[in-house]
């Protein structure tokens, strides 16, 4: 059998209808319908939402990037940290 590849959403709203909606996100997360409804216009959905949201994205076989929330993942860190080293290197190397 043939594993289903999954599909990449690109934004917050996108996120939000593939989950069902306002009101299928907010009963999902426990966050009101208004407060969902604003993640449309700020910058990032709170992270405290990433763990419920990914996991319910991940079982529909679809994902987002982690950026869409204002979490910050072990990769995001790591690849920071990967940035400061290359830089301390280089400061070291002239």
């Amino acid at each position: 059998m043939r594993k289903r590849e999954s599909r990449q959403l690109q934004s917050k709203t996108e996120v939000i209808e593939a989950l069902g909606g306002e009101r299928a996100v907010a009963a999902l997360t426990g966050a009101s319908y208004k407060i969902v409804e604003n993640w449309k216009r700020e910058k990032k959905i709170p992270g405290k939402y990433y763990p419920v949201m990914i996991h319910a994205l991940r079982r529909k076989r679809l994902n987002a990037p982690d950026t869409l929330w204002n979490v910050v993942t072990p990769a995001m860190r790591r690849a920071e940290i990967g940035d400061k080293i290359a830089q301390q290197r280089a400061r070291m190397a002239s």
